[in-house]
């Protein structure tokens, strides 16, 4: 079993690779492959609902009140709130984007809301297609085991290629996400300057620094217990989001209930996970804690050996402002200069 999660790992890790040498290409090559990626997983999709919606049976998708359904559906739900949280990793990208304050929150918007109708979908097909002992004995490959009643072994190949390709356009997210909040906290002064600095074929430091943890979590960790500790960063992440945006709800016109009903939704969720991991894998239990204190005492570190302190967002982006009028008029300055000696006899 060692042997089979090493060569796991191995593949895992060559794929980060892949995408790695994407990221060097640039934002512009990694943003046409994700779009690529996406068309196919999602024709892929769209085969499985248009064929399989014809041969649900009714009597599988007929909701049920009984107290283990409605635990059952409690869980669904926690699950559902875990796979929708990958959306913030759409401001990673805000600083590649034009307008990034409208165009940011349609991005959302309209990102959930097509994953949603996807969701309803594919969900329908596959409890209207297959029994749940049978999806759950499935488990991973459930959704390819609920294409094979109407498309057969080839139902079965197509839809595990599609899931392929979305783990695929997910790693690429991911490693392009966490790059690129490593270049704008360098860039505002959070990290290190060397994170903003070009490296090797012109890429900034932390794409190679996040394809590097990337790699050592792949060789440590199955891709179940990689996504398990991800999902506690995250929901941790978000919790301090939420309570930034409460401190600053006056600045930026929050509504209260909301920002508390959402920081009691996500520390729930959090602390469900946290049970999860204890009774079905401990390693990723203790992996997540390990990953946020580890965090933490490198940022404290970094704190008291540099004496920086935290930057506001406002006095950052003035700082930034200054900067650039200073270059751009001490270019245009000596621009003139240079033309004033030209016309001197």
């Amino acid at each position: 079993m060692r042997f089979i999660h090493l060569s796991n790992g191995l593949s895992e890790a060559g794929v980060v690779l892949a995408f790695l040498a994407l990221g060097i290409l640039g934002s512009s090559a990694v943003g046409k492959a994700e779009l690529i990626i996406v068309i196919i997983k999602l024709s892929i999709l769209g085969l499985f609902v248009v064929l399989g919606i014809w041969s649900i049976k009714p009597y599988l998708v007929t909701p049920s009140f009984t107290p283990s359904a409605i635990t059952g559906s409690i869980n669904a739900v926690a699950i559902f709130f875990l796979s929708y949280m990958g959306f913030g990793l759409v401001t990673n990208a805000s600083e590649h984007m034009q307008n990034p304050e409208k165009n940011v929150p349609r991005a959302i918007y309209l990102s959930i809301l097509i994953v949603s109708i996807v969701y309803i979908l594919v969900s329908l097909v596959a409890v209207g297609n297959l029994s749940p002992p049978a999806l759950i004995k499935a488990e991973d490959n459930a959704l390819a085991v609920a294409a094979e009643p109407f498309l057969g072994q080839t139902g079965f190949l197509l839809v595990s290629l599609g899931a392929l390709f979305s783990i695929a356009s997910a790693l690429n997210a991911t490693l392009f996400g966490g790059a690129n909040v490593a270049y704008a906290l360098a860039k505002d002064g959070e990290l290190p300057r060397k994170f903003n600095r070009k490296l090797w074929f012109g890429s900034s430091e932390g794409l190679y620094f996040t394809a590097a943890l990337g790699i050592v979590f792949a060789l440590m960790f199955n891709l179940n217990g990689i996504a398990s500790i991800t999902s506690g960063v995250f929901m941790v992440i978000y919790l301090f989001v939420l309570y930034a945006h409460w401190k600053l709800k006056d600045r930026y016109r929050g509504n209260p209930l909301i920002i508390a009903s959402g920081f009691i939704v996500v520390a729930s969720v959090f602390l469900l996970l946290l049970v999860y991991q204890w009774h079905t894998n401990r390693s990723s239990f203790y992996g997540t804690f390990i990953v946020l204190g580890g965090s933490l005492l490198i940022e404290l570190i970094y704190r008291g050996v540099t004496q920086r302190g935290f930057v506001l967002r406002e006095l950052t982006l003035l700082k930034s402002k200054e900067e650039y009028l200073q270059e751009k008029l001490g270019k245009k300055f000596e621009q003139l200069l240079s033309h004033g000696q030209d016309r001197t006899p």
